[in-house]
């Protein structure tokens, strides 16, 4: 660790209240550092995001920040994008944002941001089964993670039973027309709480967006459908679900 870091440290330490975030971005500090870092975190009750991007973590780094949010309930946004992160780092995740009836003590945080990691489908499953039971969780960024239209079916299905959720970031996987399909039953008549979808560039076609305007044609929640980078043809579909979502933007203004 460099002299910033080592200061950093003593302030998380000391519980300085006036650090209320952790901005190490792209300092590839790696896994040790991390867990050195984020287990200071245990008693600290002032810091709420960890700006963690781009350092090397892996699934190590991920497991030691789980480990400090069972018992740390002041942190409510973690961004962990781009740090070699798999499925034994996302089932860590998983684990301590499930939240059962029997719980003391409920998880709180609001934005995870895992984007740019190994996740793949694996990964993937480990946290939508969490959004079965999670009520904290508001955004869920998982960009960039070799996502195929198995996790669409999985995060789709406990989609439906979720109350929290209301932006979900899936662009750069490999969702294509049945990932696409289903999460169009997922938003089919509003059974879901998103109001922001990103599928851009995952290999769409006019059939994957015909499915999406089908089902938000019933649904007035959601205002924001990310398609951009795909293989639609049809601009009438898409002019045509623009225009519900535009709909759905002007009732959420009243």
């Amino acid at each position: 660790m460099n002299i910033r870091q080592r200061l950093l440290l003593r302030r998380i330490r000391r519980d300085d209240k006036s650090l209320t975030e952790i901005a190490l971005i792209d300092a590839k500090i790696g896994p040790a550092a991390t867990c050195k870092l984020v287990q200071a975190l245990k008693d600290n009750t002032h810091v709420k995001t960890l700006w963690l991007a781009g350092n090397n973590m892996g699934d190590e780094g991920s497991e030691a920040i789980a480990e400090v949010l069972k018992c740390n309930h002041t942190i409510r946004q973690a961004i962990l994008s781009v740090n070699g992160i798999g499925p034994a780092g996302a089932l860590a995740l998983a684990s301590v944002l499930e939240e059962e009836d029997d719980d003391d003590e409920k998880a709180v945080l609001e934005v995870l941001c895992v984007g740019g990691n190994n996740l793949g489908d694996k990964g993937a499953a480990f946290l939508a089964d969490m959004l079965r039971t999670n009520a904290s969780l508001i955004e869920l960024w998982l960009r960039d993670n070799n996502l195929t239209s198995t996790s669409a079916t999985a995060l789709a299905q406990n989609l439906q039973s979720n109350v929290a959720l209301q932006e979900l970031w899936l662009g750069g996987n490999e969702l294509g027309d049945e990932g696409a399909t289903s999460l169009a039953a997922a938003i089919h008549e509003g059974c879901c709480a998103l109001s922001v979808l990103d599928l851009s560039n995952n290999g769409i076609t006019d059939v994957g967006a015909r499915t999406l305007l089908e089902a938000l044609a019933s649904n007035h929640h959601i205002t924001k459908v990310d398609l951009s980078g795909n293989d639609i043809t049809d601009d009438e579909i898409l002019r045509n679900i623009n225009s519900l979502l535009e709909k759905n933007q002007k009732r959420r203004k009243k």
